[in-house]
């Protein structure tokens, strides 16, 4: 068995392939700190009882509070993974919090959410936005300047490493580690298949035909 994007609670898959969220957190970190030239307040919206995303927000405070001590993390809401209230909470931040300079959100309704807000605080261009995944609003905001950058997960590595590596154990040309003979090469317990960061540069990739 080979599991892919999400794990499963006492699973006996023998692999796992999807993203590093921690990881992924500290990318989206050292971009926004481009983007803000490593200076200001800045506020993440997440989903604050999700493993995935707590690891998303945990890497991205790690990297901020490590490499970025210009940088101040104001606040961490919870978005509910819900557009509408991830708008209202981010018009809460700006109120709250008028200098703020960046939002970082953990999942694309949120990123929706937050560049909605945005538009309508008629702050583009003032609040830079990092997003997650390659949904068409998060697409459309990010081709529109609104959103900075989103974070697009290997979706497509996922689905066909998976494949390979359940072919190669069905004709025996792999084997699980817990099995290993040495004989063969063992299958990897787990697989990190990355994130790419999009941006208007190359946004009109992640379109679907």
């Amino acid at each position: 068995m080979v599991l892919f994007d999400s794990g499963a609670a006492n699973s006996k898959a023998q692999s796992f392939l999807g993203t590093n969220n921690y990881n992924a957190g500290a990318t989206a970190a050292h971009e926004l700190a481009k983007l803000l030239e490593g200076k200001g307040e800045v506020a993440v919206i997440t989903l604050p009882n999700q493993l995935n995303h707590q690891e998303r927000t945990k890497g991205f405070q790690d990297t901020i509070k490590a490499d970025y001590p210009e940088m101040d993390i104001v606040a961490i809401k919870d978005g509910q993974g819900d557009s509408l209230f991830s708008r209202t909470v981010t018009h809460q931040l700006i109120n709250d919090y008028p200098t703020i300079a960046g939002v970082f959100a953990t999942e694309a309704n949120g990123g929706v959410g937050v560049g909605d807000a945005i538009r309508l605080e008629k702050k583009i261009g003032d609040i830079e936005i990092i997003s997650f995944d390659t949904d068409k609003g998060t697409l459309d905001l990010v081709d529109e300047g609104i959103i900075s950058a989103t974070l697009a997960q290997g979706t497509w590595n996922m689905g066909y490493w998976s494949l390979v590596y359940l072919f190669h154990l069905h004709h025996d040309l792999t084997e699980p580690q817990i099995l290993q003979t040495k004989e063969i090469a063992p299958l990897p317990l787990y697989v990190d298949t990355g994130i790419t960061i999009v941006t208007e540069e190359n946004v009109d990739y992640y379109y679907a035909d």
